[in-house]
């Protein structure tokens, strides 16, 4: 267990991430933003189900690109050289340029959607929590020295590693099962054939 918080708290995305978040809490509980829109900083955690379903499916498992360069080396760290190797620690965290990338749209978008800076921090703040549940869930779920302490986290883990070593076409879920149970791609061993490409997704073969 010692091992996981070592592993979690050591990687440089968590610590930046805890950074900003402690600055986005500060700011939007000194400023009083959080009791004004006290719903949109838990949107992002009430629409993370369908978003962490989507993504995985559509964007992490997306087709590698055949053209040699830097995208395709950003394909393989972001997700392919994941499935390749689930228990190389270093691809079990998202990278620093996926998360720039898509947390800089994140945070646009809101300030659009308001048209204040200020105000976008306060879901801003609720990805960033989310975000680091997250990543804490996927280290646990590939952490051998770690134990589900419900039967919910023995659930997710199961899912999770059939969708790493039986069919990675199936339990797209993470931190909850709430989008597989919607889409119904939630599926044990039994119900789904095993699948021989769990280690080659989406054409990473080389």
């Amino acid at each position: 267990m010692q091992s996981v918080f070592r592993s979690y708290f050591s990687h440089s995305t968590i610590f930046g991430f805890m950074i900003m978040a402690i600055a986005g809490l500060y700011y939007i509980f000194s400023s009083n933003l959080i009791f004004d829109y006290l719903l949109w900083f838990f949107i992002p955690i009430i629409l993370a189900p369908f978003y962490e379903w989507y993504v995985h499916k559509y964007q992490l498992h997306k087709e590698l690109t055949k053209k040699e360069g830097w995208y395709r080396r950003y394909q393989i760290l972001l997700h392919h050289g994941h499935h390749r190797d689930p228990d190389n620690i270093k691809l079990q965290f998202a990278p620093w340029r996926y998360l720039i990338y898509t947390y800089g749209q994140v945070y646009l978008l809101y300030s659009l959607i308001f048209l204040n800076f200020s105000t976008a921090l306060v879901p801003f703040t609720g990805h960033l929590v989310y975000h680091l549940w997250y990543e804490w869930i996927h280290l646990a779920h590939h952490s051998k020295d770690y134990k589900p302490m419900t039967s919910v986290g023995k659930n997710l883990r199961d899912a999770h590693m059939s969708h790493h070593f039986h069919n990675e076409n199936f339990n797209w879920g993470i931190t909850n099962m709430i989008g597989d149970y919607f889409f119904g791609s939630l599926k044990d061993n039994k119900s789904i054939e095993k699948s021989s490409t769990t280690k080659s997704i989406a054409g990473y073969t080389d």
